[in-house]
Order: C-alpha cells, then sequence, then structure tokens
C-alpha cells in the first residue's frame, strides 16, 4: 500500500493506493493461501475487465478510484507505461 498525501495549503487528506496486481502476488505467493488461487485469479480478471470499462467511460472519479488500485497501466509501478507524473496530474484534478 502507498500513502499520497494531498489537499490545499493547510489542509492535507491521505488518500491510500492498493497496488492490485502486487498485493494478489504477494498472497499467491504465500503457499498457505493455495486455495485462494482460483478465486482470487478470477477477481483479478473481473477487475481487469471493470479497469477496461472504466476506461471507456472515462468519468474523473472513477479513473482515480483505478488509479488508487493501481489497475490503469499509468498508475502500476510493475507496467512500463507507469507514469508518476499523469497520476499525480490525475489525481490533484480536483484539489487545485
Amino acid at each position: 500500500m502507498m500513502c499520497a498525501c494531498s489537499g490545499e495549503k493547510g489542509k492535507m487528506s491521505l488518500e491510500w493506493k492498493v497496488h492490485t496486481h502486487g498485493l494478489f502476488r504477494e498472497i499467491l505467493g504465500n503457499p498457505e493461501c493455495a486455495s485462494l488461487k482460483i478465486p482470487l485469479n478470477i477477481l483479478l480478471d473481473i477487475l481487469r475487465r471493470v479497469a477496461k470499462r472504466a476506461t471507456e467511460i472515462n468519468d474523473a472519479e472513477l479513473n482515480k478510484l483505478m488509479i488508487r488500485l493501481c489497475l490503469y497501466s499509468i498508475a502500476n509501478p510493475d507496467d512500463p507505461e507507469y507514469d508518476p507524473q499523469a497520476v499525480s496530474k490525475i489525481l490533484e484534478a480536483d484539489n487545485e
């Protein structure tokens, strides 16, 4: 998990981010969680579909949520398309 601080001068808010793929990797890498492999892979596939649909809808608030879950390639530090400047710009769009 990561925390991003944002807000007006003097006002700060914490916006937590979750590296969804990393979380799944961590859980599935634990041998004691082997029984979760199938349901978590199904959930990850559904989340990928939700992220794809979210890009089609292109709603500002939905985009922020997808970024906070690192479901967009620009928000995923493990993806070659990772762009922290674009992520910051999108997350701060309403905070200016």
